[in-house]
Formats: structure tokens, C-alpha cells, sequence
């Protein structure tokens, strides 16, 4: 019968010859594809040239494509920080916690974040390959303890990490002035954190962020409002998009930095605020990750109705 001493002496052995680093929490990575896309899921632990404290899709692939997407020692739809106005102790706090990556099925993966030492939020992520060239993403999460919220909201705030794209800003239905016909609209920042956020035209909301808050991205709003809630980026001959199911409760807003991973590596993120939450309760968001080639603003407008006939 084969110990444990020697059960571990051949799996590092393994480790050593092939050069595969496992998470020292859990089954990460884990490559998942259907359709045209192939992509590599992980927690943030660290694996190859991906760096630890990034998670979610380390790597996205399409067949119309040969490079990855995302920054490959980075991530894209990398949850990034828990927040609630106040200045954070701990900065990408759900990047440093332990997370777990679990296989549901051939299409499907789940990136479980027990509850965190700081926030004392516990969330899970799944995704789900779907043909041909989509990834649907639903977010639930449960907030143990109101301690870190003392402004009445909580907040999540994801990034992706877009590898070296020639357009560097994001595209959106949207408008200057409330009152001004919707008409697609492209944001770029001059530098991080300039007119970091995207407000909604019909978002109302004025959450408190503290004078010294630590998310840049977050502090400066920008005029230019976004009127339907999905946007995308152009990759080479590609199209990234994120399209977003309304939430019941709570508001979704863009943001975004033309160097998030460096120069020439922008960052196209989102965040989500949900205000006068209740503890113990499980919330959830749901949206849909299209990567796929470029056909045009009026084929975005198409797929955007398709999602959204999906998830009514």
C-alpha cells in the first residue's frame, strides 16, 4: 500500500518535471471549451506566468484568434475589491483571500471565496462556457457582518485586463446630457483614474466615498452616461463585451483606465452597489461575457436584446 509520505514524494516530484504549480487552496487551473472559445479559470493563487492574487479567466482564447485576451500574468473578470465608502485597510482584499475553483461540469466552473477575514463576505462565481462564443456569469454572495459598511452599501468592483488592444477605450449607448438622444459614445481616460466611472442616466445614487478612498477608479464620474447596460472593446479583429441582466436591487456602473495593467494595457472594468442590504441574506447578479469576431454596433445592439430576452 502506498503512504502518504510517498503519495506526496511522486506528486512533487510531478511538480518539479512538469513545472505545474497546484493552489494551495484548491483545483486551480482549470481549462474549460465549448463553441469557439477555450478559456483557463484560477483562483489567485499563482500558476505559470499568472501572477497569485488575480482570478477568474486567466486566459480567453478564440478560434478567430491566436492570442489570449487577458494580460496572461493577469486576469479578466478578476473580482478585485469589497467596499463601502470608507478608505479599505485592506486593498484587493478578495485577491489576497483564499478562494477554491470546483469543476461543475464540462461547461461549467465555480470560484467559491469563503468568508473574508475584513468584510466578512462569502461569494461565489460561476461561469458557464456557452455556444458559441459566450461566457454567463452569475454572482451570489452573502454578507455576514455590517462592521466594514458604515456608509448602508456594499460593493464589488471587477477588472479585466486587456492584452496590449490598438483601442484602448470602451464603447457604450449613452449620452452627454439627460435629456440628449442615446447615441454610441466612446470613453477613454487620458490617465488612471480620470474619469474613471459611467454612471446610468436613470441612476440616482449618491454613495458616500470617504476623502482619502483607495479605489481611483471609483472616485471621479464622468459626464457621459450610459442609457442600455452592456459595453465592449475592440481586440485586434475581436470583440470583448460585457452584458449585464438589470438588477433588482442595486445599480451596475462601468469604469474603466487606459493603463490598469501597464502602458498599452488598458483595464475594462464594472462595479455593483447594492444599498440597504440585509445580513445573511444571498444576493445575486447575473451577466454575460461575449468574446467573439468584430461584426459591427448594430450586431452588438442584436446580441445585447438576444441576452436580454434570455434572462427575463
Amino acid at each position: 500500500m502506498m503512504t502518504n509520505f510517498l503519495r506526496k514524494t511522486i506528486v512533487l516530484a510531478l511538480i518539479i518535471q512538469t513545472g505545474f504549480q497546484y493552489s494551495i487552496y484548491g483545483q486551480s487551473p482549470v481549462t474549460l471549451e465549448n463553441g469557439a472559445l477555450k478559456a483557463m479559470f484560477i483562483d489567485n493563487s499563482s500558476y505559470g506566468l499568472h501572477k497569485k492574487g488575480y482570478n477568474g479567466i486567466a486566459n480567453l482564447f478564440h478560434n478567430n484568434q491566436d492570442s489570449t485576451l487577458f494580460v496572461p500574468e493577469f486576469a479578466g473578470v478578476n473580482l478585485e475589491h469589497i467596499f463601502g465608502g470608507d478608505s479599505l485597510t485592506s486593498l484587493f482584499e478578495p485577491r489576497r483571500q483564499p478562494m477554491t475553483l470546483k469543476k461543475i461540469s464540462d461547461t461549467e466552473i465555480q470560484l467559491h471565496q469563503p468568508k473574508t477575514s475584513i468584510s466578512k463576505v462569502e461569494s461565489y462565481t460561476v461561469f458557464q462556457l456557452v455556444d458559441p462564443h459566450y461566457i454567463d456569469v452569475e454572482f451570489r454572495f452573502i454578507v455576514h457582518d455590517r462592521d466594514m459598511f458604515n456608509q448602508g452599501y456594499v460593493g464589488f468592483f471587477w477588472a479585466s485586463y486587456i492584452n496590449s488592444p490598438k483601442i484602448l477605450g470602451i464603447n457604450f449607448k449613452g449620452k452627454k446630457n439627460v435629456r440628449d438622444t442615446s447615441e454610441w459614445e466612446y470613453a477613454y481616460s487620458g490617465e488612471h483614474g480620470e474619469n474613471g466611472t459611467h454612471i446610468r442616466d436613470s441612476d440616482n445614487y449618491d454613495f458616500y466615498i470617504a476623502p482619502n478612498f483607495n479605489i481611483d477608479l471609483l472616485v471621479e464620474v464622468s459626464e457621459v452616461f450610459f442609457t442600455e447596460p452592456y459595453y465592449y472593446g475592440r481586440f485586434h479583429n475581436m470583440v470583448f463585451a460585457y452584458l449585464f441582466d438589470d438588477p433588482k436591487e442595486g445599480v451596475i456602473r462601468f469604469s474603466k483606465s487606459p493603463s490598469g495593467a501597464g502602458k498599452g494595457k488598458p483595464a475594462w472594468d464594472f462595479h455593483y452597489i447594492l444599498p440597504d442590504f440585509e445580513i445573511k441574506k444571498e444576493y445575486s447578479i447575473k451577466w454575460r461575457v461575449l468574446y467573439k469576431k468584430w461584426e459591427g454596433e448594430k450586431d452588438m445592439e442584436m446580441e445585447y436584446e438576444k441576452w436580454a430576452k434570455k434572462v427575463k
